[in-house]
């Protein structure tokens, strides 16, 4: 089905169809560039809150991984005072070392 210009209706004959002409005047370039700039202000927008989130992301990250390395390094020492302990225990038990029953202190006088 064809649009035409005119009313009648003539079957088999050709008739002109609507134009498919566009003008641009000053308004339609108005138009387009504040649609164009909006679209670009939107863009940026986008843009800058997606890195500002990707950041602050990283930074918890950074302080996650800080905070692992510390508690890495704590429980390391950790657990090298428990083996140290258990060496010395063990070491007392080969020494064949007896448990002394009474104790004397010296006085400071």
């Amino acid at each position: 089905m064809l649009i035409t210009k005119s009313n009648n209706f003539n079957a088999g004959a050709r008739k002109r169809t609507v134009g498919k002409e566009v003008k641009f005047g000053p308004l339609s370039m108005q138009f387009i560039s504040i649609i164009l700039f909006a679209t670009l202000a939107v863009l940026y927008l986008a843009q800058s809150t997606q890195s500002a989130t990707k950041s602050y992301k990283m930074r918890e990250l950074e302080d996650k991984k800080i905070q692992l390395q510390d508690d890495k390094d704590r429980l390391e020492i950790e657990s090298t005072r428990l083996k140290s302990l258990n060496e010395i225990n063990d070491k007392t038990k080969d020494a064949q070392l007896e448990n002394s029953n009474k104790i004397n202190y010296l006085s400071n006088n």
